[in-house]
């Protein structure tokens, strides 16, 4: 039986081959779609799940509210997880990560500058499961300048040598000794770095202060372990620990700061969390996050599961919308069956066999597309993509109840339509069938052209938030700065660098600074003109030079900035505008801040100015209140920009170079644009919206694909219609209107639909930025208007071909 109805489906594709190919195509391009994206968001929950106790690993993160500024820091205190594991039985194991600086590498002849170098505890490969090459991962990290290499950075040194038991020369003072190789990071773990060092090198790994945030600590609790309850128990920590230092630098009880409204706590947040869930649920400053820290928003993966059903959701409705609207050519052939005693049952399945059929060609179709996208595709978004047939036992299954399951729903309907028809209806055009089978067809088209108007909406608003972005006053000139992003590699040299520079006359300023617009711009606790009390200002601070203002085109507002005139300008800041806001006085130069216990130690500072406010981080956060110092950079990193002249651009980078490998003795010349570093803030924005453009042209693709299909079947009906009105008069433009009426209502009910869905989708979208565009009424006019004209577009082709052919011809149809 199953034989001669696939016999059918192949007779049925044959004779109707224009039918065939538009349904296969649009079933196998929404399969595509749907599969490519769903792969995307398969991958991006297996973030870190490749670790054997990810379900009992939690990072820890500091949650403060300090005079009515909230946040949330992903790191901690050094002496966090020693503590915790000794005061509750819960913890089994505990690690923590840092980041000490840069460092020259040499072994031999060879010699690199490397940045992803990280201290880790010995107890690191407890807790992550990352498989050792060569050594012991239980004994790697044990000693003082012990470091582990990726299988990468082992095979840059020493080719395919074991490189266990061999030194670094280090800074070409020190070294460390090399105790293990472990397989590179996964492309699926939200931490990666090249070097793990051991944090015993560090002595400051061992402070007992507890106001420094600069470490990851990682926990693994006891299974059954309730993290909520352990929140709570975590409080006692911060009133025996965090509370007499802070009560020491503040001059007041630590009740005193809390009954003010202010708050400070620490909290879990599961290690299958941290890429997808950070900012979204756990409101984790991402300025907090190392460079290395692989996030993502699980914001994005709900739109794109949501493109991904809208897709595979549009290619199912052309399906039905092209069997239904064909139903009444097999009409007869219902009738001749039923005559001849077959039942409805067997008629369903008759019909629902061939759209799995259809589907399963449409799979065969969309895998040879998924094979040769997929690649492409994961190389645009950086992440390891791959339909798995072989070494995955679930992937032929899935994909056979993926056929089953999209013949089933896409064929369920014409099955159940066309196996209920009577012989005596057969004769029958007008009955109340057609005009329910009419009403179904009007609704999947206006469901369809709904969610495509919903996507163009989507890219739209897109495209326009984007564009605010990289044109939107920064408060500072962002044009023709070139940011040298390895300072470091200049040490005693960076005075003469800057004097040799400033000799060309296409460089105006250099300046060093710490980092801005990415991770790491640093913030800390402040009491403004006073030494004592509980109304702490969060301030963050960059460490400056003199020529910070003049290089960047930053304004002052009041005051001065600092000038070697002034010696004591070492114990002097200025305060951004923000910052100045939070201060209780009109005017606070001349006021004093006092910072709160950078390395245990205070300092007080005299306020000599107050600069205009500048987006140091991006625009997804509002700016905060910023503290600018003169000081050599405290941090790890440091960065040194330029500004040039546009004129002679390329000669002038190649000064900078040819300096740069004068006074380095040829180190790595690491050196980027800060306009372009600026756009990497908003690279997950712009590969979501360059998606949703491509992913939403593919879906007008497949509604256009159905409606072209749609409109043949509608002209082939009305043939005999567009004869008569030929005969009596009507020209060719008065037909062409008369057949796409109906599908410009269906538009327009579209659109009503679509409105109020994609303001609330692109609102909520457009909340993840301090500054943002609003939805223009006009986007919304403009989306409806390109569905329009592409659905009239699309219909006329087939409506101009019918009202141009012979009228006799027409009047003969049937």
């Amino acid at each position: 039986m199953l034989k001669n109805y696939f016999q059918i489906a192949v007779r049925n594709l044959k004779r109707d081959r224009v039918f065939s190919f538009i349904n296969i195509t649009g079933l196998a391009v929404g399969i595509t779609c749907f599969i490519t994206l769903s792969l995307y968001i398969i991958y991006e929950f297996s973030y870190d799940r490749y670790n054997k106790k990810v379900d009992q690993t939690y990072r820890v993160y500091v949650h403060s509210n300090i005079n009515n500024i909230e946040s949330n820091n992903s790191k901690t205190a050094a002496p966090l997880g020693a503590e915790l594991s000794r005061e509750f039985p819960e913890v089994i194991n505990y690690t923590r990560i840092g980041y000490f600086g840069s460092h020259n590498f040499r072994y031999k002849d060879k010699e690199f500058k490397e940045w992803d170098i990280y201290g880790a505890d010995s107890t690191y490969f407890e807790i992550f499961t990352l498989p050792f090459l060569y050594g012991n991962p239980k004994t790697a990290l044990v000693h003082p300048n012990s470091i582990v290499l990726t299988e990468e950075m082992s095979k840059k040194y020493f080719g395919n040598e074991n490189p266990v038991g061999k030194s670094f020369i280090v800074d070409d003072k020190g070294s460390y000794l090399i105790t293990g190789v472990m397989k590179d990071f996964p492309k699926n773990s939200h931490f990666r770095c090249s070097f793990l060092l051991s944090m015993s090198t560090f002595p400051v790994s061992k402070s007992d202060y507890w106001l420094n945030l600069w470490y990851s600590t990682y926990l693994v609790l006891k299974k059954g372990t309730d993290p909520h309850a352990f929140d709570d128990k975590m409080k006692n920590v911060v009133l025996n620990k965090v509370g007499p230092q802070a009560e020491a630098i503040l001059g007041v009880p630590i009740k005193d700061f809390f009954d003010k409204g202010n708050s400070y706590g620490f909290y879990l947040q599961p290690l299958a969390y941290i890429h997808l869930y950070s900012q979204h649920d756990y409101g984790i400053d991402l300025n907090t996050e190392w460079s290395n820290v692989d996030n993502s928003d699980i914001a994005y993966v709900y739109i794109f599961s949501a493109v991904a059903l809208f897709i595979l959701l549009i290619a199912i409705i052309n399906f039905m919308n092209l069997a239904t609207a064909r139903s009444e050519k097999r009409s007869k052939e219902v009738g001749i069956r039923k005559t001849l005693g077959s039942s409805k049952t067997k008629l369903m399945v008759q019909f629902i066999t061939e759209s799995i059929f259809m589907s399963f060609l449409a799979v065969l179709v969309s895998v040879v597309m998924i094979e040769t996208i997929l690649p492409v595709f994961g190389r645009f978004i950086g992440k390891e993509l791959k339909l798995d047939f072989f070494n995955n036992i679930y992937t032929v299954p899935l994909i056979i109840l993926f056929i089953l399951f999209v013949g089933i729903l896409a064929g369920s309907y014409p099955a159940f339509y066309l196996s209920s028809f009577q012989p005596s209806q057969i004769l029958k055009p007008n009955s109340g069938k057609r005009g329910k089978k009419h009403l179904l067809r009007n609704t999947l088209v206006i469901i369809q052209f709904s969610i495509s108007i919903t996507l163009i909406i989507g890219t739209l608003s897109i495209k326009n938030q984007l564009d605010y972005i990289q044109n939107k006053n920064l408060g500072f000139n962002k044009e023709h700065l070139v940011s040298i992003n390895n300072a470091d590699a200049l040490t005693n040299q960076l005075e003469a660098f800057k004097n040799e520079l400033l000799k060309n006359p296409n460089i105006s300023s250099v300046t060093k600074s710490s980092v801005m617009f990415q991770s790491g711009v640093p913030g800390n606790g402040y009491l403004y003109n006073k030494q004592t009390g509980s109304d702490v200002i969060s301030f963050q601070y960059l460490d400056v030079d003199y020529d910070f203002l003049k290089t960047y085109g930053i304004k002052l507002k009041a005051g001065r900035y600092f000038s070697k005139d002034f010696p004591s300008d070492t114990s002097a800041v200025l305060i951004n505008e923000a910052g100045a806001r939070e201060c209780t006085s009109e005017n606070p130069i001349g006021k004093t801040l006092k910072q709160i216990g950078i390395n245990g130690e205070d300092k007080t500072y005299t306020i000599i100015g107050v600069i205009k406010d500048f987006n140091y981080e991006s625009l997804h956060q509002m700016v905060r209140p910023l503290v600018l110092c003169l000081n050599n950079v405290r941090q790890p990193g440091s960065v040194l920009t330029v500004r040039v002249s546009s004129s002679n651009f390329k000669q002038t980078i190649n000064y900078i170079e040819e300096t740069w490998n004068k006074l380095t003795n040829n180190q790595r010349f690491s050196y980027n644009f800060v306009d372009q570093k600026l756009a990497q803030l908003y690279e997950s924005e712009e590969k979501t919206g360059q998606i949703t453009t491509v992913f939403s042209s593919l879906a007008l693709f497949i509604a256009c694909l159905g409606l072209f299909g749609l409109a043949a079947f509608i002209t082939e009906q009305r043939t005999k219609e567009i004869g008569i009105r030929k005969v009596v008069g009507a020209s060719i433009i008065e037909i062409v209107m008369i057949l796409s009426k109906e599908f410009t209502k269906w538009v327009i009910l579209a659109n009503i639909i679509a409105w109020p869905v994609a303001y609330y989708i692109m609102n909520n979208w457009l909340k993840n930025f301090a500054y943002r565009v609003n939805l223009e009424w006009s986007v919304f006019v403009l989306s409806g208007a390109i569905a329009l004209l592409i659905a009239l577009t699309t219909v006329s082709f087939q409506t101009i071909k019918a009202a141009k052919a012979n009228p006799v011809e027409s009047l003969k149809y049937e």
